[in-house]
């Protein structure tokens, strides 16, 4: 991912209360200020141009802020790599394919065997997974983040540092996860902490060609190509086995 995607964590970020996401941070407390400390270092460089010791140091702080900016890039690849599932839609029937696995088979289990993994801790996720699109030619192909809201999570635990560790420790989740604002009740040691779960997903590429469908000109000649890498059949009952709502899997 090139630095002029990295617009797209403010989606994630701004208004959010406790988001513990590793790439958003990565982004606000790396990649950001060393940006703009090579923006300095530029016009620094470029206004000693005419004093040959100024321009000279001014040259080495410029290598300094590009090799910054280098290792930020670098960290932040690490971190969506870690976190982001291969989706690539430039291939829209097997772009579908993949979307249906990770929503049916790979982010329920993920998230949910994450929730529950908490061993200091009672954990009561209320989650579910979402639907995938049946459609090759659906706008979430084109989206250049995609957006899921995956429920809530209860957790009980004896002390408050406790319950904002499970708070926080969705931060090392292998999806990226914004947790919504926690809200506590109860008391020690039966206190209680409830927030959101939503998830965000940046495909490596968005929707190609789409495919023409029943009914439109050309459907009949896509149709076979379509059936070799999409396949036939609904696949809505694997999201709702993938995530059950309440009690341990």
């Amino acid at each position: 991912m090139s630095l002029s995607k990295l617009k797209q964590i403010h989606v994630i970020i701004i208004g959010a209360f406790l988001c513990v996401a590793a790439a958003a941070a990565l982004f606000f407390l790396l990649i950001k200020p060393q940006s703009e400390a090579l923006a300095v270092e530029t016009k620094r460089c470029e206004d000693a141009y005419m004093d040959p010791f100024a321009e000279k140091k001014a040259q080495e702080k410029l290598v300094e802020a590009n090799l910054a900016v280098h290792l930020a890039q670098l960290n932040f690849n690490a971190e969506m790599k870690k976190r982001m599932p291969k989706l690539d839609f430039s291939d829209r029937g097997l772009g579908m394919t993949a979307l249906w696995k990770e929503f049916g088979q790979t982010l329920g289990s993920v998230v949910s065997r994450f929730a529950y993994s908490d061993n200091q801790n009672i954990v009561f996720p209320i989650l579910q997974s979402p639907l995938p699109p049946v459609n090759p030619n659906d706008p979430i192909f084109d989206q250049e983040v995609i957006e899921l809201k995956l429920g809530v999570v209860v957790a009980q635990g004896k002390s408050f540092p406790r319950l904002m560790n499970n708070v926080a420790r969705w931060n090392n989740c292998g999806r990226l996860i914004m947790v919504g604002p926690p809200a506590l009740a109860g008391s020690s040691p039966r206190l209680l902490v409830g927030y959101s779960l939503t998830c965000y997903i940046f495909p490596t590429a968005k929707g190609g060609a789409k495919i023409p469908l029943a009914g439109t000109p050309g459907a009949a000649g896509a149709a076979g190509a379509a059936a070799t890498s999409v396949p036939p059949g609904g696949f809505a009952r694997g999201p709702s086995s993938a995530m059950p709502p309440g009690g341990r899997p």
